[in-house]
């Protein structure tokens, strides 16, 4: 099976795939050295070094202010990465791009990747609904979209498993396809 990319599959892919890496980095600051209570610590330390006292709900409420900025992208990109989804998905089903696996390998990669979108479009979503949501289902929508980030690293392992295979096997040179197209 030929693989051909347009320029169109190949700015939704890696806008897509920039968007979401930079999401991943914009959780992975969030959840460790920019943690909120992590940051409160340094603060307090810090400033009782030059003898100045805070809370530790103050030392929180300024560190998530240091972090805010961060966050800020993480949802701009969020917005990016929905359109460049939405676009993929409707440029997809314009182009009524059939798929049949045939081999056990093909079906697998196709239930990888239906499944991937199905749980993309369900983060984008929730992200979506705590952004702008009623407040009554704030709570339950955030703790899906956490939940979500879970499907991303192993599904980037097995794309890139999928990939080196691909370039030592029968498809050398999907990566060089996929960046300049069909030369």
């Amino acid at each position: 099976m030929k693989t051909s990319y347009t320029l169109a599959d190949r700015i939704l892919h890696w806008a897509l795939a920039f968007s979401i890496s930079f999401i991943l980095l914009t959780v992975f600051l969030r959840l460790n050295w920019m943690e909120k209570n992590h940051v409160a610590e340094i603060l307090i330390n810090k400033l009782s070094a030059i003898d100045v006292t805070i809370s530790k709900e103050q030392a929180i409420k300024i560190a998530k202010q240091i972090r805010k900025p961060m966050f800020d992208w993480h949802i701009t990109i969020g917005y990016v990465a929905t359109g460049a989804f939405v676009l993929r998905m409707l440029f997809h089903i314009k182009k009524k791009k059939a798929f049949d696996p045939k081999t056990s390998k093909e079906k697998f990669q196709a239930w990888v990747y239906r499944i991937f979108y199905v749980l993309l479009s369900i983060t984008l979503i929730t992200g979506l609904l705590i952004k702008f949501g009623p407040d009554f289902i704030h709570k339950t929508t955030e703790d899906i979209h956490k939940l979500t980030l879970y499907y991303i690293v192993p599904f980037l392992v097995l794309h890139f498993v999928g990939i080196i295979l691909a370039e030592l096997g029968s498809k050398k040179g999907i990566v060089s396809k996929m960046i300049g197209g069909d030369k």
